[in-house]
């Protein structure tokens, strides 16, 4: 359904008379004016864009960072722990214990043996340990056992187990020859008298598992693992185990930065830094499992700040300005240049279209939309060329999720803060939390906050406040079709054919740096009904007022609406709604945006 867009009235003073020589002099005058303005908003632009969008790479790959540290620091211990709980069970195993107590007995050592051997397919690396206190001879899979010195400092693992470990230990050997790092576990065995027999255990080669990280991780910072002595025990470059390099060493330009962070995490804890001797970040990780630490930094330089859509859209912003402020400037100065103004409006309306067109390009493709619904309909319809709603869709393997976002203003500014919204709707995303709305609407909260540079009330430094944020209503909808909904201010009318239920939205602002955690934001979860229609609409749609006495259109028109014509096809129910509200509206200006997204679920969802 088209627009009609009135003619803009034109300004004060346009049309009055002045003489043929006073033209070139004006028009002079309108383009070095322009021009310096131009310079000058572009300039002062330029420098806050710079800065924000520096801002925006350096918190975003903070996050990234800290996102790929923590995955690597969960597998890492999940590979450890998985083997300690083996080696622990068979050092409780009570024929093992038997077999220490009495390793001269014949029938028990068969036995024993038998159950080292089930016990070594167990483990990940194909290889057990086992040594006790009586002959202290030393068995590892097949290798000739061998008589074991306690004394001899190579064994220092041997008296420390024994004489100071009551349930397991480590030690960590490099092999030069093979250029691989060992991680031994290792578990006294006790008698029924509580007493130390000997040790059970097995060893990791943890070169090849840190091997697979690497290759699992594409990025361009710089990973390393150290142990408590600094001593570097994982890295791309092997030479710098071979040669136990210090971290500090290393990293000997970020070192100050990543100790003060290891100073201040909590156990089992992760920290995203800022760099001071280069731009960029660095992330620090603790991994409790090996009293290890796992550390990441990288360079962000300007021109990688700026690699992204939001520079082209500054750009081409920043034309359509200079565009406009010449329009307006030539149409309120040159007063017998009546033709020109018009053509000068014409030119600030096909730029604006032009920017209107960018915007459309941030709407996702239908396609998205028929992967994920048997039907839908969408009606997006800016009150201004350009406008402040989007919407966004994702689809995975076991879900789709939508975004809707009616952000703060409309026209100009609320166009720019649907870029940004946008944008950081691509990184906030991840793959583990697309399923939890909640979850990303915190993580949006976080970094539009940061983003906006927004003050909180507590913070009172007196600083500019920025209040811009937006209304949001994210939705995951699972392949059963059950349906998980977080949302601030937008609701979800789900109609069955029988009844119109409306799940209203928190009342809470995204972006303005009021929501204090994570807990604060619900999740409702919608039951499959495979007769459901659902609806989310912004307020451009409830609040326009009309009628005789000028009252909102209101929900319950709408529920109404959606209720007397369910069976019809999506696209059907949205033009009557669309009918429904323009004869509503009648002769009175529209005050906002209109957006509303209608769907019903695929079979293969239900």
């Amino acid at each position: 359904m088209p627009f009609l867009r009135k003619s803009a009235a034109l300004p004060a003073g346009f049309g009055t008379e002045c003489s043929l020589g006073e033209v070139p002099k004006v028009r002079s005058k309108i383009i070095v004016f322009s021009l310096v303005l131009f310079l000058v908003v572009f300039s002062l632009g330029s420098i806050a864009f710079i800065a924000l969008m520096g801002r925006f790479v350096l918190i975003n790959t903070g996050n990234e960072l800290m996102n790929t540290l923590e995955i690597k620091r969960l597998r890492l211990e999940a590979y450890v722990n998985s083997e300690i709980a083996i080696v622990l069970k068979m050092s409780d195993s009570p024929l093992i214990k038997r077999y220490f107590v009495n390793p001269e007995d014949p029938e028990l050592e068969k036995l024993a043996f038998e159950e080292f051997s089930a016990y070594r397919r167990a483990f990940a690396a194909n290889s057990v340990f086992w040594i006790n206190d009586t002959d202290k001879m030393f068995y590892s899979d097949d290798i000739e056992p061998f008589p074991l010195d306690p004394l001899n400092p190579d064994n220092y693992w041997y008296p420390m187990t024994l004489n100071e470990t009551d349930v397991y230990n480590f030690n960590i050997n490099y092999n030069p020859n093979l250029g691989v790092t060992n991680l031994w576990i290792n578990a006294p065995v006790f008698d029924d008298d509580k007493k130390k027999t000997g040790i059970v255990g097995t060893g990791i080669y943890l070169s090849d598992f840190i091997n697979t990280l690497y290759e699992d991780y594409s990025g361009i910072a710089n990973v390393y693992y150290f142990n408590t002595a600094y001593e570097i025990t994982g890295a791309k470059d092997i030479r710098l185990v071979a040669e136990k390099v210090s971290i500090k060493d290393e990293l000997s330009k970020y070192w100050e930065e990543i100790s003060a962070g290891m100073n201040e995490l909590e156990y089992g804890g992760i920290k995203f830094l800022e760099t001071r001797a280069t731009r960029g970040v660095a992330v620090i990780c603790e991994i409790p499992a090996l009293a290890w630490y796992i550390t990441a930094v990288q360079h962000i330089s300007i021109f990688e700040s700026l690699k992204t859509g939001m520079t082209v859209l500054f750009v081409a912003l920043m034309i359509v300005m200079m565009i406009v402020v010449i329009s307006i400037y030539a149409a309120n100065e040159s007063r017998l240049a009546k033709g020109r103004a018009e053509a000068a409006r014409e030119a600030v309306i096909t730029s604006i279209e032009y920017a209107s067109k960018i915007q459309r390009n941030l709407l996702p493709s239908d396609s998205f939309f028929k992967e994920a619904f048997s039907d839908y309909s969408i009606i997006w319809k800016p009150r201004d060329i350009v406008g402040g709603d989007i919407y966004w869709i994702k689809n995975f393997d076991d879900g789709t999720l939508l975004c809707v976002c009616d952000c703060t203003g409309h026209g100009t500014p609320g166009a720019l803060l649907t870029m940004l919204v946008v944008s950081t709707f691509e990184s906030a995303v991840t793959e583990n939390n697309y399923k939890n709305p909640s979850h990303i609407i915190w993580e949006l909260e976080k970094r539009l906050v940061t983003v906006l540079n927004v003050k909180t009330e507590s913070e009172g430094d007196g600083s500019f406040t920025v209040r811009d944020g937006c209304d949001l209503a994210v939705l995951f909808i699972a392949r059963d079709g059950s349906i998980s909904f977080s949302s601030g201010h937008i609701h979800i009318f789900v109609c069955d054919g029988k009844n119109v239920t409306r799940i209203k939205g928190q009342r809470i602002n995204v972006g303005e740096g009021k929501i204090k955690n994570r807990d604060e934001i619900n999740t409702v979860n919608i039951p499959v009904n495979p007769d459901n229609k659902f609806y989310i609409a912004s307020d451009g749609l409830f609040d326009q007022p009309g009628g005789k006495e000028s009252s909102p259109f209101g929900y319950n028109t709408f529920m109404r609406l959606i209720l007397e014509n369910h069976n019809d096809d999506h696209s059907v129910i949205s033009e009557k709604i669309w009918a429904a509200f323009e004869e509503f509206r009648g002769n009175t200006p529209r005050v906002d945006d209109f957006e509303l997204i209608g769907f019903k679920l695929k079979n293969n969802y239900i």
